[in-house]
């Protein structure tokens, strides 16, 4: 009990940096910022070939789309390096059209979602240069009705206010991270028929974490990085943009 208290703790603290860097900018988004972007004083110069660039991409979307996002920030940075293969994004979500245009389903906490809960933003928004520095857009092989579910499920994610999930533990679905929401929403969706890769830490001591923590050891640690959303047989890669 008082291992697994320990573990429990160990995971929090990497949420600590995970958590920021899946609410705060990332690399790789784009869009005119819709939610306090005139506000920031550090907020970019949007220049008309970004505009451009971003306006181009958004005519590419289509239901069910993963959009990846990141920026140059320290946690971005931590949470970019927890891919194996494209450390080019920290954060990711869903697309599907709804009456406002489309927005997108994800799951973040900190000081862009204090309250945690899993939430949809209008794309512009979740990609915006005034706060990102890039975003890419990759599609699943989904059929129509395939969609449909998709999309009921992370609405309904957002609906039951499911919380970020700060132990990044697979074998729960009570609270999701980001990745985690994705891959398990396609798995159910598709029947099974998709189902994503996980990256894996074999033996792993938390050395960062301080003497506290020295003693803690895990055999093996399994999560899903970003790179593994897209980089797999399901997925395939529709546009990159960053931001100049």
């Amino acid at each position: 009990m008082k291992n697994r208290t320990l573990i429990h703790r160990f995971f929090y603290c990497i949420a600590a940096c995970l958590i920021i860097s899946c609410n705060t900018p990332h690399e790789n988004n784009t869009a005119p910022a819709a939610d306090n972007a005139g506000k920031d004083s550090t907020q970019k110069i949007i220049d008309a070939k970004t505009m451009t660039a971003i306006k181009n991409a958004g005519q590419l979307l289509q239901d069910g789309d993963l959009v990846t996002r990141s920026d140059n920030d320290f946690e971005s940075l931590t949470l970019q390096n927890f891919s194996n293969d494209d450390r080019s994004y920290s954060h990711s979500g869903i697309a599907f059209k709804e009456d406002s245009g489309f927005v997108v389903f994800h799951s973040m906490t900190g000081t862009e979602n204090p309250s945690g809960l899993c939430r949809k933003d209008p794309f512009d928004s979740f990609i915006s240069p005034g706060r990102k520095t890039g975003f890419g857009i990759f599609r699943y092989q989904l059929s129509a009705k395939e969609k449909e579910k998709f999309h009921s499920i992370l609405q309904e994610d957002v609906n039951k206010k499911i919380p970020f999930d700060v132990t990044f533990n697979l074998k729960t679905d009570d609270s999701l991270y980001c990745s985690e929401m994705i891959s398990k929403g396609l798995k159910t969706s598709s029947g099974g028929r998709i189902v994503l890769p996980t990256s894996v830490l074999n033996n792993f001591t938390p050395k960062l974490l301080g003497y506290k923590y020295n003693h803690v050891f895990l055999k093996k640690y399994e999560y899903i990085s970003i790179d593994n959303l897209y980089l797999n047989k399901f997925c395939k890669e529709v546009i990159r943009v960053t931001y100049q």
